[in-house]
């Protein structure tokens, strides 16, 4: 265990230096080393224990005084209904629990942080915090079916997902946010364990050299015996132990190809769909697809990019509001990259600068700029870096200073001038 939290900060600390383009090497890593061997020592323990489960739970539960009654001293029938009558009567207060969430008051800012200060709560006010930290965490309308996802570790998921697709630009700002706020409160040092579990680089990298959205395209059917699965699953196999490091998933040449997928895709919440055994009678298999899934994720992932979008227009604001100079005046290259660069290259410093001109047709621009293209005509801009590929909606974006701020729009709206 200590093994991997030495191999995984190592790692990160690399990932993010390249990436923000930034010097880590100041960063204290020795920080507590027999707080750390203690950590390690009771995970040991903890991991044992959920290998021997039963046992362990049967332990615990005679050490807390409780007597223990075998099933087989009891009818199956009447062990049947009391199995029953309490699943009942858990799930029937759960969904009362969730309603009542939903159903809670709306706070303030204000409110809520002083409900969370707060340290003898009522349950009203228990779920008040609970839907108003739902609101700040999804910033959808809190329903009884989000409160039930929430609690079945569904951010975590969703959070994987954005940042792989949609938010993939955001992703160092994000990583170095939390590393500075770490180092900020630890004076330079850093807990191990905590710093690896909040760092989202590697694992989104790992999951985009697997080239796991190859099976995010719907209405492809997808067989164990396909090339590019037979490709798919000896890549995995071959990074097993990086994989199991940071994504926690094990991968064994026993799986199939499309198992070993299946395991990947639920880091993100999503899975194929059995199809049924297609093919020739002496050589049938099981064939899967990908079913997009109706649970509003689309509607959440667009408030996150509006909320990281106008973050970045923020900190562009603040840091750096100047015009840059025009460094290129030729067409745009027919060569484009196919991954975002985020230490800054040749190609993107040649981007840097060169001046765009936003067309007609800016459906989902935003207000600023539909209003500045009906009164203009046209909106010119000067581009913040090269086109990177948006795998998520399947476009070329690129981001473009229009002088109040940087805001991401698609290729195919622009044209050199």
């Amino acid at each position: 265990m200590l093994r991997s939290q030495h191999v995984a900060t190592q790692a990160n600390i690399a990932l993010l230096s390249a990436a923000d383009n930034d010097d880590y090497s100041y960063v204290e890593q020795n920080f507590q080393p027999e707080s750390l061997q203690t950590w390690g020592k009771r995970g040991s323990v903890i991991n044992v224990e959920m290998r021997r489960y039963r046992e362990s739970v049967l332990a615990g539960l005679v050490e807390d005084g409780y007597t223990i009654i075998d099933a087989d001293d009891a009818s199956d029938d009447e062990s049947g209904a009391v199995i029953e009558s309490v699943k009942a009567a858990s799930e029937q207060l759960y969904t009362a629990e969730c309603q009542a969430i939903a159903d809670s008051d709306e706070l303030s800012q204000t409110e809520l942080k002083k409900l969370q200060d707060k340290r003898a709560k009522t349950k009203t006010e228990r779920h008040q915090q609970r839907k108003a930290e739902l609101s700040r965490r999804y910033e959808i309308d809190v329903i009884p079916d989000l409160v039930e996802k929430d609690d079945d570790g569904w951010y975590p998921q969703l959070r994987m997902h954005y940042y792989l697709t949609l938010g993939r630009e955001f992703l160092t700002t994000r990583d170095a946010k939390r590393a500075a706020s770490q180092l900020e409160l630890g004076e330079n040092s850093i807990w191990k364990p905590d710093f690896n579990k909040g760092q989202l680089l590697p694992a989104v990298l790992l999951l985009e050299n697997l080239n796991l959205l190859q099976f995010l395209t719907p209405d492809v059917q997808l067989r164990g015996s396909d090339e590019k699965m037979v490709q798919f699953k000896a890549l995995a196999v071959t990074h097993r132990h990086v994989i199991k490091n940071y994504l926690n998933v094990s991968i064994s040449e026993k799986l199939t190809p499309i198992a070993i997928a299946q395991k990947l895709l639920a880091k993100i919440d999503l899975k194929l769909d059995y199809v049924g055994r297609l093919g020739k009678r002496e050589n049938r298999e099981c064939v899967y697809q990908f079913v997009a899934p109706d649970d509003q994720r689309d509607l959440i992932f667009g408030q996150w990019l509006n909320r990281d979008e106008a973050l970045n227009r923020e900190s562009v604001s603040l840091i750096n509001n100047i015009e840059f100079p025009t460094q290129v005046t030729g067409t745009i290259s027919d060569d484009i990259p196919q991954t975002l660069n985020q230490v800054e290259s040749p190609a993107t410093q040649a981007w840097k600068g060169l001046k765009l001109k936003m067309r007609l047709g800016l459906d989902s621009a935003g207000r600023f700029y539909q209003q500045l293209v009906s009164q203009l005509g046209e909106a010119v801009g000067i581009a913040d870096g090269e086109p990177y590929w948006n795998a998520y909606l399947g476009q070329w974006q690129v981001w473009v200073n229009f002088g109040s701020g940087c805001t991401s729009v698609v290729c195919d709206w622009l044209f050199a001038v």
